[in-house]
């Protein structure tokens, strides 16, 4: 845990795409230290950086202030970390994956930042770190790793929604706004959440609508509210106009990871709103025969 002083250390888990850019912007600043764990790219990050093609901030070789390959080797000398970000892929159908931060967090005090898509993605958390503050993010990030160590960055805003432990999260992200990354607090982080989802799925209109409409519906039924607008739009109808006259294209992450044969984000993006769904009495057909085909066609590339 830092000292009063002392620069905010942080611990990056993923940093690819997205993980690389918010690394970036909080590494910038003298009040933070970011130590940014890569796996499959840790050879070319540790030796070159990141080069980062940014269509909002410039170009720039990013060289985080230190690089690991794992958990284990960034608390090797004791370090304790005022904040633990998760920027890995939300992957609960292949394990429980709170366990991977457990070596980092060792005081109470650690804050657990998730940056990850889907709902109910902090249950496991709260579970395993019962006495540390979870902070629930959605970040609206274009970016993209067509190379190791090379991430393109495009002009689609991220915006922030933290809920938990204010004033030291307040800190943080205003480091982010003084180095140009938007960010907005939300009072109830579930509702952007579901109201998210209606930009997570892939194409078909008609059948987008109808898997939109029933994500509101389950939504609002889930949190007890309307869901708030996306980028001045509300309902599904409003969503998909927004989407279809963006003059940029931004790829879901979901369908990113199709096209690159990996696993995808389908549990937490589909299966746990469906199952909430239900135990609110809402009927989502739709969502329900895509996440039945989207499992399929996982299982059939991953074998």
């Amino acid at each position: 845990m830092s000292a009063p002083d002392s620069p905010t250390k942080v611990l990056l888990v993923g940093a690819g795409a997205l993980g690389s850019v918010y690394a970036w912007r909080l590494d910038v600043s003298s009040k933070i230290q970011v130590t940014t764990v890569c796996r499959s790219n840790y050879e070319t990050v540790k030796e070159n950086g990141f080069h980062i093609i940014s269509h909002a901030f410039g170009d720039e070789v990013y060289r985080p202030h230190r690089v690991v390959r794992t958990i284990d080797e960034a608390v090797a000398d004791g370090d304790v970390y005022d904040f633990v970000i998760v920027c890995t892929k939300a992957l609960p159908n292949l394990g429980d994956t709170s366990s991977i931060i457990a070596p980092a967090v060792r005081d109470p005090r650690t804050i657990i930042m998730l940056i990850q898509n889907g709902i109910g993605i902090e249950d496991p958390y709260a579970a395993r770190y019962p006495n540390n503050p979870i902070v629930s993010t959605i970040a609206y990030i274009d970016a993209s790793q067509p190379t190791d160590g090379t991430i393109d960055h495009g002009n689609f805003a991220p915006t922030y929604d933290v809920d938990s432990a204010m004033a030291r999260v307040k800190d943080l992200c205003q480091v982010w706004g003084d180095h140009g990354v938007v960010y907005k607090f939300s009072e109830d982080i579930q509702k952007a959440r579901w109201a998210k989802l209606m930009l997570a799925n892939p194409e078909c209109k008609a059948l987008i609508r109808s898997m939109m409409v029933e994500v509101y519906k389950a939504g609002e039924a889930v949190t007890g509210g309307k869901l708030p607008a996306l980028n001045g739009r509300s309902g599904p109808d409003q969503v998909i106009e927004d989407t279809e006259t963006r003059a940029v294209t931004v790829i879901p992450s979901m369908l990113m990871d199709f096209r690159g044969k990996r696993p995808m984000e389908h549990a937490v993006i589909l299966r746990n709103p469906i199952e909430l769904a239900k135990k609110h009495g809402v009927e989502v057909p739709h969502l329900e025969t895509v996440y039945a085909l989207l499992t399929m066609v996982e299982k059939g590339y991953l074998q």
